[in-house]
Parts: C-alpha cells; sequence; structure tokens
C-alpha cells in the first residue's frame, strides 16, 4: 500500500509564511528565494553546498526540489538549522509556515494546513520518483548466479541530491573533492573541532575499511545494514534521524555507487535482515543473496549419495533449506549439506554468520546438543563425504574432524569457551585455506589450525544440516 501523498500547506499559512520569510531568511536567500551561491553550478543533479559564509542555495526550481523527498525532510533542516544568525530561535508555527510559503513558491498546491507532525510529513512528498525500467538494466552477478547489486543507478541519482542537502557541509563522497582536517574557515566547510573545520571524504579504501574494533567485525562498514545504520540513526547532524526512510536509502545507494559498488535492477529497500547479507568487503563475492537459494545445490538424505548419481539422496531443498526474511534456516533434518555449486580451494577466506536458538526447557548452553560444520574439499557428494570438517557443533566450534583422511592441526578449547556466544547470538566464522594449511577463527579469534592435510586441493564447500535447526546469513567468500 502507498502511504505517500504529494506535500500540501494552508493558503493562509503560506500568506504569514511569506512575511516571516522576509523578516528571517530574504537576507541570505533574497526576497526571490534564489539564494546567493557564486562559484558553485546551481543546477539539478549536481553537488552544491553553498556554504561559504554569506552564500546560500536557492530555496525554488528543480535544483532545490530534488534535494529534498518530503516535506518532513525540508522541514527538520529548516526547523533545527535555520535561520543562520538564530539556530532554532523560531517557534514551530513559525517554521512550518516558512515552509508552507517555500512549497507554495514552488507550485505546489495549497490544502489542509502543515501541523508540526514530522512523521506525517516524511510522507508527504514534493516530486514523484522516476523510474527506469529493470529490464534494460544488465544485473552483475557472479559465476553462481547471485546479484552484486545493491540498488539501481536512480536511487543513487536522487541519493546524490539527497547527500549534498543533508550531509554536504561536513562530508563529501568525491574521491577528489576538499578534504582535511583543517579545512579553511572561510570555505565553510565541515564541523567545528575547536578552532579545527574537519572535512571528511566518505569514500575510497580507508575509509570503507575503518577499524570496526568489534571481534569477529573485520571493517566498521561490514555490511549494507552497518552503513545505514549508522546514518539513520546518527545523521545528520543538525536533526538526528530527522530524514525521511526514502532519502536515508537513496543516501546509502549513492555512497554504495561512489565507493565502486555496481547499481542493478532492485533499488535498496528498508529491510536489515536483507542488508545484513550485502557484504562491502572488497573483493569477497557473496553466497547467500538473503532471498533465495540462487547458486546452491543440495545433497539430503543419511547415509545416501545423489539420486543423480543412482543414489537415494535429494538434491533439492525440500524444507531443510529456507529462506525467511533475509535468513537461511537450516532444520538440521534429514541430514545432509547444501553447498555452492562452484569448487573453491586451495586459496580462500570463507566468512559467515550463524546462531542456534535455544529451545524450550533449556536451561544453559551446555544443555544444547545443536550440531552441524562446514565441509571442506568435497570431491565426491554422498552423506557423509570424504571431507575436512570445521565443526559447527555447539561446544566443539572449530574442531577439526578429517573425514576419510588425515590432518594434524591444534585446537584451543578453552578459548573456545571464552569466545563463542551463547545460543540465541550470533557468532562469526572465518575460515581461511592456504596452500595445505587452514586457519579457523570465531568471532575474531584463532581457535584451530590445519598445519597439513591429505584432501583435494580444491572442492565443493559443504553447509551441514545435522540433528539440530540453525540459523546463517552474510555468507561469503574471497577466492584468492
Amino acid at each position: 500500500k502507498n502511504t505517500t501523498s504529494r506535500a500540501v500547506y494552508g493558503a493562509e499559512q503560506a500568506r504569514r509564511g511569506k512575511a516571516l520569510y522576509s523578516q528571517n531568511c530574504s537576507n541570505c536567500h533574497m526576497d526571490n528565494l534564489q539564494g546567493n551561491c557564486p562559484g558553485e553550478n546551481i543546477r539539478a543533479s549536481t553537488a552544491y553546498v553553498c556554504a561559504p559564509r554569506g552564500s546560500s542555495p536557492p530555496l525554488v526550481g528543480d535544483a532545490f526540489l530534488q534535494r529534498w523527498y518530503s516535506a518532513g525532510d525540508l522541514y527538520s533542516r529548516i526547523r533545527w538549522s535555520m535561520p543562520a544568525d538564530n539556530v532554532g530561535g523560531l517557534s514551530a508555527d513559525d517554521n512550518l509556515a516558512i515552509l508552507a510559503y517555500v512549497l507554495q513558491s514552488n507550485g505546489l498546491p495549497a490544502g489542509r494546513e502543515l501541523r508540526d507532525d514530522v512523521t506525517a510529513m516524511k510522507a508527504m512528498v514534493l516530486q514523484e520518483k522516476t523510474k527506469n525500467p529493470g529490464s534494460a538494466v544488465k544485473e552483475p552477478v557472479n559465476d553462481l548466479g547471485i546479484s552484486e547489486a545493491y540498488y539501481t543507478e536512480e536511487q543513487a541519482a536522487r541519493g546524490k541530491n539527497y547527500y549534498y542537502a543533508a550531509c554536504g557541509m561536513c562530508h563529501t563522497a568525491e574521491p577528489n573533492g576538499p578534504n582535511g582536517a583543517n579545512m579553511p574557515h572561510e570555505s565553510g566547510l565541515g564541523w567545528h573541532w575547536g578552532n579545527q573545520w574537519r572535512y571528511t571524504v566518505q569514500g575510497g579504501k580507508q575509509w570503507l575499511e575503518t577499524n570496526s574494533r568489534i571481534a569477529g567485525k573485520p571493517q566498521m562498514w561490514d555490511t549494507v545494514a552497518d552503513l545505514y545504520n549508522k546514518i539513520r540513526t546518527t545523521q545528520p547532524a543538525y536533526a538526528v534521524g530527522g530524514l525521511s526512510t526514502e532519502e536515508y536509502l537513496s543516501i546509502v545507494a549513492y555512497l554504495l555507487k561512489q565507493n565502486g559498488f555496481p547499481a542493478g535492477k532492485e533499488e535498496l529497500t528498508d529491510n536489515l535482515n536483507v542488508m545484513r547479507n550485502m557484504t562491502m568487503e572488497k573483493g569477497f563475492e557473496r553466497l547467500f543473496n538473503g532471498k533465495d537459494l540462487t547458486g546452491w545445490g543440495f545433497v539430503l538424505g543419511a547415509n545416501c549419495p545423489p539420486k543423480t548419481e543412482r543414489g537415494c539422496a535429494q538434491t533439492t531443498p525440500g524444507s531443510t533449506f529456507t529462506v525467511k526474511n533475509g535468513i537461511l534456516y537450516d532444520s538440521g533434518t534429514p541430514h545432509g549439506y547444501m553447498y555452492p555449486m562452484k569448487k573453491f580451494g586451495p586459496n580462500f577466506t570463507l566468512r559467515a554468520e550463524y546462531r542456534y536458538m535455544p529451545y524450550p526447557g533449556m536451561e544453559d548452553d551446555p544443555d544444547f546438543y545443536g550440531n552441524s560444520g562446514y565441509l571442506l574439499f568435497i570431491d565426491k557428494h554422498d552423506v557423509w563425504p570424504r571431507t575436512l570438517e570445521i565443526q559447527g557443533r555447539s561446544n566443539q566450534e572449530m574442531n577439526i574432524n578429517a573425514m576419510d583422511g588425515h590432518a594434524t592441526f591444534t585446537f584451543d578449547d578453552e578459548l573456545r569457551k571464552k569466545v563463542r556466544n551463547p545460543a540465541g547470538q550470533w557468532n562469526a566464522v572465518e575460515i581461511v585455506s592456504k596452500g595445505n594449511e587452514v586457519w579457523n577463527y570465531l568471532n575474531g579469534t584463532l581457535l584451530s589450525h590445519v598445519s597439513q592435510h591429505d584432501f583435494p586441493s580444491s572442492g565443493y564447500i559443504g553447509v551441514q544440516a545435522e540433528s539440530g535447526p540453525m540459523q546463517y546469513r552474510n555468507i561469503r567468500i574471497k577466492p584468492e
């Protein structure tokens, strides 16, 4: 159901707003609302800021309207960052009247008066979104047929306008734009840091790989969900949480584009679970898209080779592996595994997150017997195959099980007890294979090391279903 509507205001409200605008805003934005922004290219889809003292952006025309999705987005800017010489000094009613006058000046129709309800105003759109038929767009997919795109070009283009309207005073996403810890004060750019004015580029390797300082999370922007949550819960500085969901999503789309992530046919949507499967780790490719089981094969049935090889195992997911709201569910029955339909090895880094859910009557984690594992270097499918298993079994995580083979390894069980998260919480797994060695990490801590093994140098990687329900997300791999 479409819950948006075209922005409206009261005619009398706009009349009063015109007088208030003249008293409080016209010195900077001019009587005709055309603003004063020398040296910047003021037109639709340009990244103008109008930051230097004495300059101001226009408040009418296409270039202005494209910078705000809704009346609520614009109201947050007016209410909490204006007038420049008396920030936040006007009443809510006065700010609403000024907003009404600006809307009237841009040709929007009069109707019911605006009320001080930001949530309602965020649904009052200023311009309808333009949409390009997705059929004309080539979807970027990896070798498994899984899309590597998280947004559309149109969404990123809108996000560029929103970004420089709401964020451009303190940040830029242009790699060659101005930046620095001590910007010239006459530029008007940056947030105050004592006598320094700091202005940062939100793009490039250094920004993208900012350390998260969280065990098991290699970088701050590990997934699109991390970036989206940061922006929507802490920005913009003048009105935290003051933008519409549409603006926040579009701004994230723009930042993804500026950091080299490809566009596709589907817009980024407000689904955090799906976003948590959108890796932002460069060099990694998704094995699970958060929506379905594209790219996966299945071998399900105790003591069975696949039916396609004259065995008895099913090769479809059945009820064993299902996807719901961005999470991959593994029922644990019947025994078997799913696997990306491509061989990997000998050099790769596999990362994933998993959790077991506590069952009714369970008192503590030692009372939990859920089982799973990561089956490496599978050459011939069977339940169970010859494989180097990295244990996922509760209370044995990252231990080694060389099934029908040999491996020399170390395993620190005492350390495992300290770093594992209990049932109900997510754990991060990292498996690094190089040559004939394998290193296995849980929540960023090395727990086991295989120094040599006699399994094939490459093979399929199985995610095991064995006697216990569990959940997965953000499964990705970096072949090397």
